[in-house]
């Protein structure tokens, strides 16, 4: 395979529309922790002009007593903040590292506007496996681990 087909090879294969199966937290002593509880959802896009979007979230987030999203409570908005991540920008792709490099322009946590997320990558037949570097969360380190499905 050439160096340029090498490097088009993974893009194919990440191009489209994945929905999460599984998001999991382990932390260093190999514990493993579910963020947003057993059953999550969550979608991830990558298009083929280097764009992507990635969502996930609880599935129990409590609804607001009010139809009216500007009118949630001090309560019902923090929950609502912390059972939602999400981002989008852009994405370049290493094969010889196995990472994917996703180039935040716009998140739901604003500390990581304009800042690069770096995920490894690997596929397990129909499955795209991502997970991170050691992130510090709460004063411990995690590697967070996101399986999606084609959809």
């Amino acid at each position: 395979m050439t160096s340029n087909m090498a490097q088009v090879q993974p893009a194919l294969t990440l191009f489209g529309t994945w929905w999460l199966v599984s998001y999991e937290a382990r932390d260093s002593k190999g514990q493993v922790h579910y963020p947003f509880g057993a059953q999550v959802s969550g979608q991830l896009i990558y298009d083929s002009a280097g764009s992507m979007s990635a969502h996930v979230m609880r599935n129990d987030r409590p609804l607001f007593a009010t139809k009216d999203p500007a009118r949630g409570t001090d309560v019902e908005v923090r929950a609502a903040f912390e059972g939602y991540v999400s981002y989008f920008g852009t994405y370049t792709i290493d094969p010889q590292t196995q990472t994917v490099t996703h180039h935040v322009r716009g998140a739901s946590f604003p500390n990581w506007i304009g800042n690069d997320q770096l995920r490894y990558y690997r596929f397990d037949r129909t499955r795209l496996l991502l997970s991170t570097p050691p992130v510090l969360f709460g004063g411990q380190s995690f590697e967070y681990v996101l399986v999606w499905e084609r959809i």
